[in-house]
């Protein structure tokens, strides 16, 4: 292993140095929090291999060998998120509240933005972005999966959002791209790339985006700070670097006895895999100086054909239980539900601008995959509900049609009564409408 890792957690850890070592030969620990918004009870997955997360509301860890969760089908309706326990912390401590504006600005896959967005309530806005065009995907089929109508998913440099919101967000979450030390017991390559010199470029990269954070950040505001890794080069020398050059003051998060300080700095949370029951990580909170003042921004100016609304109108009548939506945007025939907070954002590469609901092609209005998660059982006119287990569902995820009752036209398939997607019938056969790409 890279010795100028050895010798700085030598000198950070001292006497914890070879607990921490051995700590590394273990296997990494993987949890999940549920999707409130979708269900609050998931005792059907009751199981001695799920424990509470000791901190984080809706937050469990489970044995992933014994208890694959990945690999059910509820994962594929958006009951729960997988992710590691320590990074779980990061977007519950931000202490979102229901109408904030939030921005995640390095958000994929999406772990800490699908915590956020179903904490905010539909008046409140989640900006998630990534710079990298795959992990932008992955980022949006997440926020797909979690059913969210308040995000707006983009794939930009975020240095681009100074010139359009300047201190416009309430609350942001900068969890930065890092060396990695943090992942070395579960990511081989991960030593295999470190390096002295990853360090300090990540640790330039990391000034240049707190920077725009601090820009984007409203007075009174709150930014997060996280990285996956233990030096003090990534973390509290950067968070120094902030108190240097900004009128801000650090807010001091709360801590149990697995957790530690920071170097020299009490207020933030150092996480170590032979005290903490998770991964690496470095946690600090800043609070921007200033009065609270909400500016005025230019939003999106809904728009929509007549004739492509009165396809949308005729869908939801005929199938739904719920009115169509009033503020919607077209782009080539695609659909999008959008709310009234939703900013302008010319020159910004946007994926998902809100809940996409699907396409008008040939006269008719084909719903979405994203539609069917967003919504509930009793939102559907016809659907057929299965158990998590069932045969059924394992053959409709496989792409296989099923055994129909003589319904006709749209309907929900559905996962312990939560909708997993659309289906058509015809004829007593349910046409399978999931993605193909989804299938396994």
């Amino acid at each position: 292993m890279n010795e100028f890792f050895k010798n700085n957690m030598k000198e950070i850890l001292k006497d914890e140095y070879d607990d921490f070592m051995d700590a590394l030969s273990n296997k990494e620990v993987k949890g999940f929090y549920t999707n409130i918004n979708k269900m609050k009870d998931l005792s059907f997955l009751d199981s001695p291999y799920i424990t509470r997360h000791p901190v984080v509301e809706y937050g469990y860890i489970f044995d992933y060998e014994k208890y694959p969760l990945g690999k059910f089908s509820t994962f594929m309706n958006g009951l729960y998120y997988i992710q590691e326990p320590s990074a779980m912390l990061v977007s519950y401590l931000l202490d979102v509240q229901p109408n904030d504006y939030v921005l995640d600005m390095c958000a994929a896959p999406g772990g800490k933005s699908c915590y956020i967005g179903m904490k905010l309530s539909q008046d409140g806005l989640l900006i998630s972005n990534d710079i990298d065009s795959k992990r932008a995907k992955i980022l949006s089929g997440n926020i797909e999966r979690f059913g969210l109508k308040n995000t707006i998913v983009t794939n930009d440099v975020p240095v681009k959002f100074e010139k359009i919101l300047p201190e416009f967000f309430d609350k942001i979450i900068l969890d930065a791209p890092c060396s990695g030390e943090g992942m070395f017991r579960k990511d081989n390559p991960a030593i295999e790339t470190y390096s002295k010199e990853k360090v300090y470029e990540c640790a330039y990269i990391q000034k240049q985006l707190i920077d725009t954070a601090m820009h984007l950040l409203k007075p009174g505001g709150r930014l997060i700070y996280s990285t996956c890794t233990y030096n003090t080069i990534e973390n509290e020398d950067n968070i120094q670097y902030l108190l240097d050059h900004y009128d801000a003051s650090l807010v001091d998060l709360p801590k149990t006895s697995e957790m530690c300080e920071g170097i020299h700095l009490k207020e933030a949370i150092r996480l170590y895999p032979h005290r903490y029951n998770g991964e690496g990580h470095f946690i600090c909170m800043i609070q921007k100086n200033g009065i609270p003042d909400r500016k005025t921004y230019k939003g999106i100016k809904p728009y929509i054909s007549k004739s492509n609304k009165q396809l949308l109108d005729t869908f939801y009548s005929q199938y739904l239980t719920i009115h169509s939506p009033e503020l919607l945007v077209e782009s080539h025939q695609h659909i999008y539900e959008i709310q009234p907070q939703f900013p302008e954002l010319n020159g910004i590469k946007i994926l998902r601008n809100g809940l996409y609901l699907g396409e008008c092609k040939k006269g008719r209005f084909e719903p979405s995959y994203s539609l069917a998660l967003s919504l509930k059982k009793e939102d559907a006119k016809q659907y057929y509900s299965y158990a998590y287990n069932s045969d059924a569902i394992t053959d409709y995820i496989k792409g296989m049609t099923l055994k129909g009752t003589q319904q006709k036209g749209y309907g929900l398939i559905c996962i312990n009564d939560i909708p997993l997607s659309f289906y058509k019938e015809s004829n007593g056969i349910v046409k399978n409408l999931l993605p193909k790409g989804l299938r396994r």
